[in-house]
């Protein structure tokens, strides 16, 4: 276990699984999958985005001291501590690795080894975007722009970029052309 990630505790007299104090489940994938294909896009989103918050939380919590605001901690902490933590916490909810790769000015998020599958890209990337905006104290929106196998790419922006990058992948152009036009100088406001 990553010992800076909080406690993870067993209590098996009591049925309790919990996490930095706060109460878990162990669910299979295969049953989460099944609930996650049966519902509505707005309960996907709500489901989705409370799960994000709860990792971002996490995260943001073992960064910050004691009393201190939540958002400024992952936002003053380094981008190898912010990420470090916010992978930790990602992992402990057991949605795979998380790593990150910088596309000129773009971010991009990679889950490798998601027991979900490509059926949870869709999850992955509302969690991701709930983890980054409750982390950061900001808005952020995501996409996935690619899956190899068992690691999918993330996109991560603000809305009119990520609606952009949709639209071009709806189109087929190649996501490393879309994240080039939008690091170019004539688009300097929308990454």
């Amino acid at each position: 276990m990553y010992t800076n990630a909080g406690t993870l505790s067993f209590d098996l007299a009591e049925g309790l699984v919990r996490l930095g104090g706060e109460a878990r489940l162990v669910v299979p994938a295969s049953a989460l999958m099944a609930l996650w294909g049966g519902a509505s896009p707005a309960a996907r989103r709500v489901f989705g985005r409370a799960l994000g918050e709860s990792i971002g939380r996490a995260a943001a919590k073992r960064l910050a001291p004691e009393g201190a605001d939540l958002t400024s901690a992952m936002l003053d902490a380094s981008p190898e501590a912010a990420l470090s933590e916010l992978s930790a916490a990602w992992a402990l909810a057991g949605l795979g690795a998380l790593d990150l790769e910088r596309w000129g000015r773009a971010l991009v998020f990679v889950v490798g080894g998601s027991p979900l599958g490509a059926d949870g890209d869709e999850l992955c990337e509302i969690a991701l975007e709930g983890a980054l905006s409750m982390a950061s104290g900001k808005s952020a929106r995501v996409v996935r722009i690619e899956r190899i196998e068992a690691r999918a790419r993330f996109f991560v922006s603000n809305a009119g970029a990520t609606a952009r990058m949709r639209a071009e992948l709806a189109q087929g152009t190649v996501w490393a052309e879309v994240l080039a036009e939008l690091d170019g100088p004539s688009s300097r406001g929308d990454a």
